[in-house]
Order: structure tokens, then C-alpha cells, then sequence
């Protein structure tokens, strides 16, 4: 179980950096990353909540080759807009469903960052909150099989060396987990049935990893406009050992061509062909919202999930 919730935050959490960060005017290897890095911890919003009507949910789901779906349901709540010089950015989750409902995780990422996550879980079994370690950063947890915490911002920039393979229009065709539908209920059946599809110039990425980590190197597939990277391939002895898409939306409300966010997430393991989804519906985002009290990104407001 502690495996599991460590990778499900991997997944979901997001982290923070300079949020002036200028479009770039000149490219290079370094400033690719560093926009991906922007684009992908939304650092273009002061906040973000999804919460989960009785239709619609963030959802986590996790399939083993040939087997029924694991599903899990969550409310997720960023926060960006700090300015103590301390604190960059604080992500709560709280999972609605399955073993996990009630649980709540909240971390808290600094501006110094050579300072671990400070990572918060509230067990409702046992009603206290614990303190966590952050989670290697070079572990693939392949004992879960499930998708590794590269997601999570748990690998800084100046962890890997990166370089620009080249420039090309690529035709993407993203991957799609499917369900019977028997194993369907009222919030998985929003999950897209239909494969996606997009024609992009992208920046193909290289970055390699400084230490010893979990795998060799991995290339990124990112948008030459506005910095979503729509595929990553992670190689070992020069063999893809995992392959994540995903899917972006534009948030309209917010100027910036970069802010754009995933809504669908999707990681495949090719030997062993374990899945793992992460889906937001359109309908649960709601960014910068006015008058949210900063009480909720707290210890004191974990120990208030189950009432």
C-alpha cells in the first residue's frame, strides 16, 4: 500500500519554478527544458482545484495485461501563489475511493531546491498525520509495475544533461487504455473511447541522467509553440522500456500561450503491457479562484478530510 500511494503522488504532483519565466526568444537544448519544466507544474496559475461532482472525478486507473481495471478516485488541490521566499508550491490530494478513501497527502515543495519535499499523509485508519520521506528520484518501483515517478517533480533540471536531436512535424496518434465495458461504472465511462490524434512540429529532446537512475536516457516529444510534451520513451540498453502520452488542453481563461495542461495521461510498460491512465475532465477544472483560504493546503486541514 505505501508503494502504491507513493507512485499514485508521483503521478499527481505538481512543483513549481520561477514563475517569471519569459516565452524564450532564443532556443537551446537547456531553455527546451527549462519551458517544458514551466508548462508541466503550471506555473503560469495561482491555483487549481479539482474536485469531483457525482458525475465527474480525476481519475487514476491502473491495468494489468488481460485483467480488470484498478480505479481510483481524487480530489486534487494546487497551490502556486506563495511569495515568502520559502515555499514554492503546496499540492493536496484526497483520494475518494477504493482502500484509500479518506486518505490525504499534501507536500510541499521549497524555493531552496536542494531541500527535499516535505511530504504529509493523513491515514484515516489510524487517524494521524505522518511524515513521509521523499521518494528516490532514481527508482522505477518495477515491483508495481506501475508508472514511474518521472511525473512527479522529483528529478530537478540540473539532474540531467540535455540535447536537441532535431526539429520535425511529427503525426502523433496517443495511447489509449481500453475497458470492457461490463467493467465500466458512471465516471469511467467519460473516459475518451475514441484514440486522439494531433500533427505538431516538435523539439525532440534528449536528457540524460548525471547519476546512476533507473533507466539510460529518455526523449522527449515537445511542441515547438507552446512547450507540452506530448511523448516521452524511456531507454535501457537501447530498448524502450516505458512510453508516456499525453493529451493537452488550452486553459482559456489565462493569456499565456504556454498554459496548457494534461487531461489525459498515459503510460504502457511494452514487455509486460501494464497501463496506467490519469484522466481529468474538463467539467472538475477550476483555475485561479478567488477568495480560497490558504488553511486548506495545512496539517491542520488533513485531519479534517473525514469530516
Amino acid at each position: 500500500m505505501r508503494i502504491l500511494l507513493i507512485l499514485v503522488i508521483g503521478t499527481l504532483l505538481f512543483g513549481s519554478v520561477d514563475k517569471t519565466l519569459p516565452y524564450p526568444v532564443k532556443i537551446d537544448a537547456d531553455e527546451i527544458a527549462r519551458q517544458v519544466y514551466f508548462v508541466n507544474h503550471q506555473l503560469y496559475l495561482k491555483n487549481q482545484l479539482l474536485k469531483a461532482t457525482k458525475q465527474d472525478s480525476l481519475l487514476i486507473v491502473r491495468k494489468a495485461y488481460n485483467k480488470k481495471p484498478m480505479v481510483l478516485r481524487a480530489d486534487r488541490y494546487l497551490n502556486n501563489d506563495y511569495s515568502d521566499g520559502v515555499t514554492k508550491s503546496k499540492d493536496l490530494v484526497i483520494f475518494n475511493s477504493s482502500k484509500l478513501k479518506g486518505t490525504g497527502v499534501l507536500a510541499r515543495e521549497f524555493v531552496d531546491e536542494q531541500k527535499s519535499l516535505e511530504i504529509m499523509m493523513w491515514l484515516p485508519a489510524l487517524r494521524k498525520v505522518r511524515r513521509m520521506a521523499e521518494p528516490s528520484k532514481n527508482m522505477g518501483y518495477s515491483a508495481a509495475d506501475v508508472a514511474f515517478l518521472e511525473e512527479a517533480k522529483l528529478r530537478r533540471l540540473d539532474d540531467d544533461d540535455y540535447s536537441l536531436l532535431n526539429t520535425r512535424v511529427i503525426d502523433f496518434e496517443f495511447g489509449q487504455m481500453e475497458i470492457k465495458e461490463s467493467n465500466l461504472d458512471r465516471f469511467t465511462k467519460k473516459l475518451p473511447t475514441k484514440k486522439s490524434t494531433v500533427s505538431a512540429e516538435v523539439y525532440v529532446l534528449k536528457a540524460t541522467p548525471k547519476e546512476d537512475a533507473w533507466y539510460d536516457y529518455r526523449i522527449d516529444y515537445i511542441d515547438s509553440k507552446h512547450f507540452t510534451n506530448y511523448r516521452t520513451k524511456f531507454y535501457e540498453e537501447g530498448q524502450v522500456v516505458k512510453i508516456i502520452d499525453r493529451q493537452w488542453k488550452k486553459i482559456q481563461n489565462i493569456a499565456d500561450e504556454r498554459a496548457y495542461m494534461w487531461t489525459y495521461w498515459y503510460s504502457l510498460n511494452p514487455k509486460t503491457k501494464f497501463e496506467t491512465v490519469n484522466y481529468i475532465p474538463e467539467e472538475i477544472i477550476k483555475t485561479n479562484v478567488k477568495n480560497v483560504k490558504s488553511s486548506l493546503w495545512s496539517e491542520s486541514a488533513l485531519g479534517k478530510i473525514n469530516r
